[in-house]
Order: structure tokens, then C-alpha cells, then sequence
């Protein structure tokens, strides 16, 4: 098997090169810079530069920020996107299955070979070493956002993709060809003592355990293709068993989403729908991280799966069943960017954060159980009492299930089932005021943070990079200033290049929730600690503050719920969570030029108060996704 390898990573290595995954796949806008320029139409350009009074961009989609040295101008138009049945987006890459979905489709696939979910497990347990050796998903870093985007952007293919996945392959081969298995894998002519019935017992394993493998009946070249890859022989052999299960399983087929696409789409020159088996794991890697079920597979082979009334079934069926929670939990993790969250006991033995944090000294535990909190939050929303963005951004539920956790917000620990228990009246309105979003890791918030992630996360703004020489450090915590008067000296001084970004963007929206300390507790003032970690006394927190949610907005707010109400009567959170499911779902930036109709699709099954669930099955019901453009 090993000599057959270079072929297969060469194939594999040229479709992994196909396209510029995580590059802005099309025009998101461009507003030009100088005085009084709008940003463009869709997805608005940047600030403009140094102009004089910029205006805001009013386009269609997400307006654009203020501009550097300028006015924050004018309210921009609701936020919808501009469908047009006739755009046909881009040309779209060859991707590869992202590990986890690797995972998960290995363990389908030894589960079907021995036709039991319990013997597929045990087997997954025997190859547990392999599978360790698999590379992690990174969330990408892409040009509008160095942070890291989606996992699913990640169609990276290094040395390591090629070499564990093998291993992986050849494991799973040797493990399913024991002298136990081989009959139950392969059948009974592969065990008993008569050769004549090998050569059929070999291309019926082959047309089976490969149909399953590649996701589609294999082709009569596929076919000779294995047989001849098995040897020279048809003899009964389970080391050639076990090394054409590991040729399945490295298949470019396997481990690439490979269509051709069988109907040409009107109007619209190189996009085709694609075929029903190509529909069929389109959708159960989108919902359930994993390959076809026989279902699926059924409703691909009769050709009903593009039946409207059908499809929609299988989309409601495939959300009801339990493995579509752990793919939206990826979403979930990736959107709220939990991995930049840092180790809470990392600087335990400080004397400021020792004495900062109290009888609250984080344990190694309490980073995970913040995750888990947030991740748990969505989950309710999604799956036990289904409930809108509203829901998300004023619920005064609690959803820590570690003591510690509840402790720092003042309730008791949730068991995960039931009602959760209620927080302290009127502190902390929904998502944005969990733990997740407020911890730091040190004695310190870090207002500039919280009000990036809420301007391009949630919101989907966009804000310019920092100017060369910006002062990438964090303002620390004085003995005589908050943080908010620290970050204010540091990046709002009068005329100079960073108050105007952070002066109207980015500051306010962490003003905001500086009423609550870097654990996560509420506050009413902020303890100051000199250099030796003694506290030298308290200010109050100011959290009035002028978010300008929508651009040009001078309303004023001094509590949280009152900046969750100016986010839900915006319509810009909702237009955000449909462009931020795009990315999971297609795997690359949006345009809202040509994805306009799967975008306002997306966006309107938030808008009157549908779910996340809503959102998953509104973005596999849209057009576009049944589509491939080629050319």
C-alpha cells in the first residue's frame, strides 16, 4: 500500500491547492477613500482616510465605519441583503473533509462494516493512537479576520494531513480484518475453505464497503480499479482486505468533497446542480459532521431527494436527530471564538491577581466551564426551549454548571436539566455579559477587546487594521486610574489616528459591560492595586457610554440591557449571525453581490424570531446550496 501512497498524495495535494480557501472569494464592497465618500453597495469598504467629515456607508448589507479623521455621519439603512436570482457565485474550491469530520466518518464507516454502532466504537478505541496523531482544526486567519475565522476555512494540507491520515487508513484496515471480523466485514466467502466463490465475494465487498466509503455507487472503472488494487488474485487474504480498506480510506473520493454537478443551472453559464448523492453528503457533513446514513443514501438512489417535500423532511429529520447538537456546538465554538479565552490560573501566583481575585482564585477548571457555560446557553436556546436572538441577548438565566462559576454570578449551579436558575435581578442580560466575554485572565478588563469582538462579530462592522507602530500591549491597571480612564488617555487623545476609530467603534461598545471585573463579577466600583499587588483604594465604574451601534446614533447608555436593546431594534445582529453562518457553512467570506439570496434567506429566518435550528435549515433549504459553480 505504501508504493500506491505518492500517487494518492499527489492527487490529493493538487486538489487541496485548488483556489484561495479563506480569501475574500468576491467583492465586499469598496468605499473610496477622501471627504463625504458613502461606502459601497453590500458588504460597505472600509473607513475612508483622513477625509473630512466621511459619511457613513448606507449600503445594503453591513454599513461601513466612520472615517478616520471624520464625522460618524449619518443612521445607515436597515440591514437586509439584496437578493438577485440570477447572480451566480464564484467558482468554488475543491475542500477537503476537516478532521473532525474525518473522525466521525472512519467511526461511521467501521460501524457499517460490522453493521453495530457499539463494535464500530471498539474499534475506534483500538485505534486510538492514529487517530491521535490527527492534526487539529485551527479556526482560519483570513484578511477580515486575523483572529482566526471558521475551522471549516482550514483546507490546509501539510505532511502531517498526509501521513496520519494514512496511518489512520492502515489501522483501520488491520483492525477490521481480525481473524474475528474478517467474516462479518467481508461476508462468509471470505472465511470458508472454497476458492470459487472469492472473486464474487471481492467485488461485492468492494461495490458495498466502497459505495459506503465514497459516499456513491462506484463506477465500473472504480471497480476494476480496486479489484486490480486487491492483486493479482482474488484469493481470500485479509492482509489485501485490510490494505484495500486503507485504500478507501485515503481515496481523494473519501477524503475531498468531489462533485460534477448533473444539471446546468438556467441563466447562469458553469453552475450546475449538483448531483443527489453529492446533495446527499452536502447535507449530513453540514448538520451532522459526518457521511450519508442509509436514508440519506435511499432518497440519493431514487432521485426523491430532490423532491421539495422530501428534502425538507430529511433537513427536519437530520436536525432532530442528536448528532446535529455537536456541529452546531462547532459553530457556537468558532462564532464566539471561545480557544482565545486564556488559562484563569495562569497567574495565580501574581500578588495583584491574588489579591484581585480573593477567595475567587480560579482553579485550572474554570476556563472550560466558562466555554461550557456560553456553549450550554446556545445550546438551550437552540435545542430545549427554542427561542430567538431576543432570547440570546436579554435571558437573565444561568447557565454555569461548575460551582465556581455560579458562584461569580451569584446563583446556584445549573444540572443541566430543568429551568436554569435565575441571575441577580437586572445584572447580567444575556450572552454578552457571561463570563466567556468578560475574562481576561488577569486583574484587568480589556474594554478595547470586548468592543472589537462586539463590532465585528456580532455586529459584522468593519473596522480598519491598526495604523503601523500602534502599541499593540494592553493598557494596564494603575494605581490611580480605571481602565476605562487608562484606555481613554491611551486611545482617544484629540487628533491623533486612533480616536478615530476607537473613539466611535470600538471603545463604547466595551464601556459598556465594565461593570463586571475581570472574573466576571458584577461591580459597582474598581479596585486599584499598586506594583507590589496592594490595593490602594476604588473608583467607580463609569459605564456611560455612546455606542453608536448603527453609526451616527448619539444615544446614550449606561447598562447592558440597555446596549442589547439598542443591538435587537438594529436588525444588525441578526444580518451578522446570517453572514457568520455562511462562512461556517460554505467555508470561505461571503459577497453579498452573488450570495445575496442565501444570505437574506439566512437572515430572514432569524428575523421573526427563528433560531439557531431555523438558521441551519434555512441555509441547507436555499438555492444556492444545492448548487456548484465550475467555471
Amino acid at each position: 500500500m505504501r508504493a500506491r501512497w505518492p500517487y494518492l498524495a499527489l492527487i490529493l495535494a493538487g486538489g487541496g491547492c485548488t483556489g484561495a480557501i479563506g480569501a475574500n472569494a468576491g467583492s465586499t464592497g469598496s468605499g473610496a477613500a477622501g471627504a463625504g465618500n458613502p461606502a459601497g453597495t453590500g458588504n460597505s469598504g472600509g473607513p475612508g482616510v483622513a477625509g473630512t467629515g466621511n459619511t457613513v456607508g448606507t449600503g445594503t448589507g453591513n454599513s461601513g465605519g466612520p472615517g478616520a479623521g471624520g464625522s460618524t455621519g449619518t443612521t445607515p439603512t436597515p440591514v437586509n441583503f439584496a437578493c438577485d436570482a440570477a447572480a451566480k457565485p464564484p467558482v468554488a474550491t475543491l475542500r477537503r473533509l476537516t478532521m473532525a469530520q474525518f473522525r466521525n466518518t472512519v467511526s461511521d464507516l467501521a460501524a457499517f462494516a460490522l453493521a453495530s454502532t457499539s463494535a464500530g466504537a471498539t474499534v475506534m478505541t483500538e485505534l486510538a493512537s492514529p487517530l491521535g496523531e490527527l492534526p487539529d482544526d485551527r479556526r482560519e486567519a483570513v484578511p477580515q479576520d486575523l483572529h482566526g475565522s471558521y475551522r471549516r476555512l482550514d483546507q490546509s494540507l501539510q505532511q502531517i494531513h498526509v501521513e496520519s491520515t494514512y496511518d489512520v487508513g492502515v489501522a483501520l484496515g488491520v483492525a477490521l480484518t481480525t481473524t474475528a471480523r474478517l467474516g462479518t466485514v467481508v461476508g462468509s466467502c471470505a472465511t470458508d475453505t472454497s476458492t470459487s466463490n472469492d472473486a464474487t465475494c471481492l467485488d461485492s465487498f468492494i461495490k458495498k464497503f466502497g459505495a459506503r466509503a465514497l459516499r456513491r455507487p462506484l463506477t465500473t472503472d472504480e471497480v476494476t480499479f480496486y479489484t486490480t488494487a486487491y492483486g493479482s488474485s482474488a484469493t481470500a487474504s485479509a492482509a489485501a482486505y485490510a490494505d484495500l480498506i486503507g485504500l478507501f480510506v485515503t481515496a481523494p473520493e473519501f477524503m475531498y468533497f468531489v462533485e460534477h454537478g448533473d444539471t446546468a443551472v438556467s441563466g447562469q453559464t458553469g453552475a450546475y446542480d449538483v448531483s443527489p448523492y453529492e446533495l446527499a453528503s452536502r447535507l449530513s457533513y453540514q448538520l451532522w459532521q459526518t457521511g450519508p446514513d442509509d436514508a440519506l443514501l435511499a432518497a440519493a438512489a431514487d432521485g426523491s431527494l430532490r423532491d421539495a417535500t422530501t428534502y425538507n423532511a430529511q433537513v427536519t429529520r437530520l436536525l432532530a436527530d442528536p448528532r446535529a447538537r455537536p456541529a452546531l456546538d462547532e459553530f457556537f465554538a468558532d462564532w464566539m471564538k471561545v480557544e482565545d479565552l486564556p488559562a484563569m490560573d495562569a497567574k495565580n501566583a501574581d500578588a495583584t491577581f491574588k489579591t484581585f481575585a480573593g477567595a475567587d482564585l480560579p482553579d485550572s477548571k474554570l476556563r472550560q466551564a466558562m466555554i461550557d457555560d456560553v456553549v450550554g446557553m446556545l445550546d438551550y436556546y437552540t435545542w430545549t426551549s427554542p427561542a430567538g436572538i431576543s432570547a440570546l441577548m436579554n435571558s437573565d438565566l444561568s447557565f454555569a454548571r461548575d460551582a465556581r462559576l455560579a458562584k461569580l454570578y451569584g446563583a446556584s449551579a445549573w444540572n443541566g436539566t430543568g429551568a436554569p436558575p435565575m441571575l441577580p435581578a437586572g445584572q447580567r442580560p444575556g450572552l454578552l455579559t457571561r463570563a466567556l466575554f468578560l475574562s481576561t485572565g488577569t486583574a484587568n478588563t480589556r474594554p478595547i477587546m470586548k468592543g472589537v469582538f462586539v463590532r465585528t462579530n456580532i455586529l459584522c462592522d468593519t473596522i480598519p487594521p491598526p495604523p503601523p507602530g500602534a502599541n499593540a500591549k494592553p493598557p494596564e491597571l494603575g494605581p490611580n486610574m480605571t481602565t476605562r480612564e487608562s484606555v481613554e488617555a491611551l486611545t482617544e487623545m484629540p487628533g491623533t489616528i486612533c480616536a478615530s476609530c476607537h473613539g466611535p467603534a470600538i471603545n463604547p461598545l466595551g464601556f459598556a459591560t465594565e461593570g463586571f471585573d475581570s472574573l466576571g463579577r458584577f461591580r459597582t466600583a474598581q479596585r486599584l492595586f499598586d506594583a507590589s499587588g496592594t490595593e490602594t483604594g476604588t473608583k467607580a465604574v463609569n459605564t456611560m457610554t455612546v455606542p453608536q451601534v448603527n453609526y451616527g446614533d448619539t444615544a446614550s447608555i449606561s447598562t447592558p440591557a440597555e446596549l442589547m436593546s439598542l443591538m435587537l431594534t438594529s436588525g444588525k445582529v441578526e444580518a451578522c449571525l446570517a453572514r457568520n453562518f455562511f462562512r461556517y457553512t460554505y467555508g470561505r467570506w461571503e459577497d453579498t453581490t452573488t450570495d445575496g439570496c442565501a444570505l437574506e434567506d439566512a437572515r430572514k429566518a432569524l428575523a421573526n424570531g427563528g433560531n439557531v435550528a431555523d438558521l441551519a435549515a434555512a441555509a441547507v433549504k436555499t438555492a444556492q446550496f444545492k448548487r456548484r459553480t465550475f467555471q
